[in-house]
């Protein structure tokens, strides 16, 4: 729900608001007293579960009552806010450490592992996997290609957005392409996913939750958290969040291939024991 906030309805805004502050009580109301509580309508409560994924309210109560078991009350009661000009060192340490654990919480929480799965076995038929990404997605962009080159997967990253779009047009069937972009509307990384979806690579989107002109494109969709909704200081939890989702798919990958990855990450140790001192 703090996900998708921000596109729902002004009456879909008060039932998320009414269950964010009486997640405890909600299990126990039916459609009709949800309704009256939130100001709204019975039909709008049933729109509103079925645009978070379940086929009713009755369902959406039930995951409810689970997450209020597991979690206790599902509203925000993190100290995470944003760093301010006053804050000590201390307080700065505090709420970024605060921040990068609940993107990685949040991201968990919104990963869908069909998607995962889908991506793994992806990765591992690919000839060639080709990664876009510009500004921090692409520092991250280059993180999943130095891994996925440690295991002896033909892995490209290119910094240069002309660069990536080039490389598009040389991919083949059957070759994965992954657009990273956390706001999913970053320009370059759509045109360089929709050229190699055009030559018929696999497409994998990583963004932040929700509906976005990438993730529309891509085939297979990985969603991170929506983190920082104020001032970005330098995409610091989207960050945290995205190399979250590349460790899993590296691990995933690597674990399809377990044996022939271990000589392989050996070999890539052994090489560069000798720069160290």
């Amino acid at each position: 729900m703090r996900e998708v906030f921000n596109e729902l309805t002004p009456s879909e805004k008060k039932i998320a608001n009414y269950i964010f502050n009486n997640s405890e009580n909600v299990s126990k109301l039916s459609t009709g007293e949800l309704a009256e509580v939130s100001k709204t309508s019975a039909a709008s409560i049933t729109r509103f579960a079925r645009k978070l994924g379940f086929d009713g309210f009755q369902e959406l109560k039930i995951d409810i009552a689970k997450s209020v078991a597991i979690n206790g009350n599902t509203g925000d009661d993190s100290v995470y806010e944003a760093v301010r000009i006053h804050d000590n060192t201390r307080e700065i340490i505090q709420k970024i450490a605060l921040g990068n654990i609940k993107a990685i919480e949040e991201t968990v929480s919104v990963i869908d592992e069909e998607a995962i799965s889908k991506s793994i076995t992806a990765i591992n038929m690919a000839k060639k996997i080709n990664i876009y990404g510009v500004g921090a997605s692409g520092l991250v962009g280059l993180d999943l290609q130095y891994k996925l080159m440690r295991i002896n997967k033909q892995a490209n990253m290119f910094l240069d957005s002309h660069t990536q779009l080039a490389s598009a047009i040389h991919i083949k069937k059957g070759d994965v392409a992954i657009g990273i972009s956390h706001s999913g509307r970053t320009l370059e990384v759509y045109k360089a996913l929709e050229a190699a979806k055009k030559q018929g690579a696999i497409t994998i989107s990583i963004t932040k939750y929700g509906k976005h002109p990438i993730s529309d494109l891509a085939d297979i969709n990985i969603y991170t958290a929506s983190v920082e909704k104020h001032l970005r200081t330098g995409a610091i939890a989207s960050r945290i969040a995205q190399l979250t989702v590349v460790d899993i798919l590296f691990i995933g990958v690597a674990k399809d291939n377990f044996g022939e990855i271990t000589r392989y990450l050996q070999h890539t140790r052994e090489i560069v024991d000798d720069l160290k001192l």
